[in-house]
């Protein structure tokens, strides 16, 4: 009797993040990674060692020629057992394996039979053939049944602490060696070695594919550096010395998932987006370093399928994301196959959904010596805020868009907590921030929706025209930007009134600019809608609120004036151009 296996660990980002020590973090991934799925790009089990425990050894050295892998990647696997008792020797040893080494781990396995399927989902003519249309639910009953499991575990009991032990960097008792056997102990410079030895197999592991990539694009004098020191971000400037934390998530994977018919198509599928992923971002990078003719330092904590972490220089970042977005984008309207049958999908279709591959992103900008596990957290929260304003959307052809939203933390201590102080006093109709920003987006505006590369045109532009060498010569003054930020959360009348008493010229010039970016070549949105014409003054954006019948006010440059100390400025991002 076949039997399928579903493996999958939960709260993955507690466990990868829970040391302070990024080298940690990435043995953390690596160790995740290991367990959960079966490489493609490795020849052997000995090229990517290191873990305690592999899914792809464990397979191979227990149950050899009993499995069949119908995908693997994203952080789970699910695979298929030609006898019901091999399958359930293999989810009692592998757990009690996988627990054994690594205690903390919360490791589920989910397992059906072929005889299990809703009797509306068997074939009358062969009872024991799984077809196409069935393999869907046999998928959607393991994911169901996995998560009744992690349901159970979150509704028990735990005690971290008895009050006595000794706390580590997590906040849990932290275990005395050699504590469940009796091991001699293991001199702690074997240890160093040991653990430098499975940081080299886990950065080959985890950054294999991209670092293969990297060196088809150049292999001799590539641009971007890898790095597992968060030391390496320091330097001498200040300002400088800021990184930036990328969480990265494709959209609508779940459903695209679900129109797939076949175990060829799941492995088909499951490849592919492991692959585009690895392509986008070595992609974006190379690009980029080339572009700005700059040696580019990377970390990337995480890639996993669409789920993306990475950590760079802070005035890297924003356009780094922007590009991976992008080249995910073109890289999947020349996909074939499955890739491209899922895209194509009727149901895709009927939705108005574009036909590419999108994710959303958040981007934390923090100090080097920021706690990092908090850094982590509010870029997932950052990439999450930017999903919920792609669902916000009215549009349709917004359903599948790519959205990217960051924040920035110029000391220890979050800053959101004064900008929520300052929007409780402002008034209901006006804005402070246009972001989450849309990177697939030709126009400046379209339904509310801001462009990140109108944004980012501005952004150069505008540093451009404050960083001449001689001050005489400069079209917008300094100063004058330092007024902005004093008085944009004073409401419009203060606002507004330093605009009109300037007499440098910058305020004119200011206006001009968002006007051009933003407004200029905007077509009018239906009357009928709640949002009417807009336009632009003082360098933000008004739109005639319909349904109330007043203006909104959008202060563009608030988000300008914060970030472009964090952006490169050295030229402009023309959209569609690498």
């Amino acid at each position: 009797m076949e039997t399928y296996v579903y493996i999958d660990v939960s709260r993955k980002q507690e466990y990868i993040y829970r040391n302070k020590s990024l080298r940690d973090n990435l043995i953390n991934s690596y160790v995740i990674k290991a367990i959960t799925e079966i490489p493609e790009y490795a020849e052997d089990g000995s090229q990517v060692g290191g873990s305690r425990v592999m899914l792809k050894t464990f397979l191979e050295k227990h149950f050899q020629g009993e499995y069949t892998v119908i995908y693997s990647g994203g952080g789970n696997s699910m695979l298929q057992f030609n006898r019901a008792e091999h399958a359930k020797q293999f989810s009692r040893k592998y757990s009690l394996e996988v627990l054994h080494h690594y205690p903390e781990i919360e490791l589920y396995i989910s397992k059906m039979t072929d005889q299990e399927l809703p009797e509306e989902q068997i074939s009358e003519e062969n009872p024991l053939v799984i077809t196409k249309r069935n393999m869907k639910v046999i998928r959607q009953m393991l994911n169901q049944r996995a998560d009744l499991l992690k349901d159970k575990r979150r509704a028990m009991f735990r005690r971290w602490s008895y009050g006595v032990e000794k706390i580590g960097e997590n906040g849990k008792p932290m275990e005395w060696p050699n504590k469940h056997n009796n091991e001699p102990e293991i001199a702690s410079g074997a240890i160093a070695e040991e653990n430098d030895q499975t940081l080299g197999k886990a950065r080959r592991f985890l950054f294999g594919r991209l670092e293969e990539r990297l060196r088809e694009m150049d292999a001799k004098n590539n641009p971007v550096q890898i790095t597992t020191k968060l030391a390496s971000y320091k330097t001498q400037n200040d300002r400088k010395s800021y990184i930036g934390i990328i969480a990265l998530d494709g959209n609508k994977m779940g459903e695209m998932f679900h129109r797939l018919n076949s175990i060829a198509e799941m492995k088909e599928f499951s490849s592919e987006i492991e692959r585009i992923y690895a392509d986008a971002v070595a992609g974006a990078l190379y690009h980029y370093a080339v572009r700005h003719n700059k040696t580019l330092q990377v970390t990337p904590v995480l890639m996993s399928g669409d789920d993306i972490c990475l950590v760079t220089h802070a005035e890297d970042a924003l356009d780094i994301t922007a590009d991976i977005l992008k080249q995910l984008q073109a890289l999947s309207l020349v996909e074939k196959d499955a890739l491209r049958n899922v895209l194509n999908n009727e149901s895709a279709e009927q939705s108005g959904q574009q036909r590419y591959l999108t994710a959303c992103a958040g981007v934390a900008i923090v100090k080097v010596t920021y706690p990092f596990f908090d850094a982590i957290k509010m870029a997932e929260k950052l990439c999450h805020q930017a999903k919920e304003a792609l669902h916000r959307s009215t549009e349709n052809e917004a359903a599948s868009a790519s959205f990217i939203d960051w924040d920035i933390v110029q000391g220890q201590v979050s800053a959101h907590t004064a900008y929520e102080k300052h929007v409780a006093r402002a008034r209901k109709h006006e804005h402070y921030r246009i972001r989450p920003l849309r990177v697939d987006q030709d126009t400046g505006i379209d339904h509310g929706v801001y462009s990140y590369y109108a944004f980012r045109n501005v952004v150069s532009e505008l540093h451009s025209m404050i960083n001449k060498r001689n001050l005489n010569e400069q079209d917008v003054s300094s100063s004058f930007l330092e007024k902005i930020k004093k008085q944009i959360y004073s409401g419009w009348e203060s606002y507004s009134l330093l605009f009109e008493l300037d007499q440098t010229g910058s305020g004119d010039k200011l206006s001009q600019l968002v006007k051009k970016h933003f407004v200029q070549n905007h077509q009018s949105i239906d009357m009928d809608s709640d949002i009417g014409r807009i336009k632009s003054k003082y360098g933000a954006v008004i739109e005639r609120n319909a349904r109330d019948n007043r203006d909104e006010y959008r202060y563009v440059l608030n988000d300008v004036l914060e970030t472009m100390a964090f952006i490169y400025g050295k030229e402009a991002v023309v959209h569609g151009k690498q």
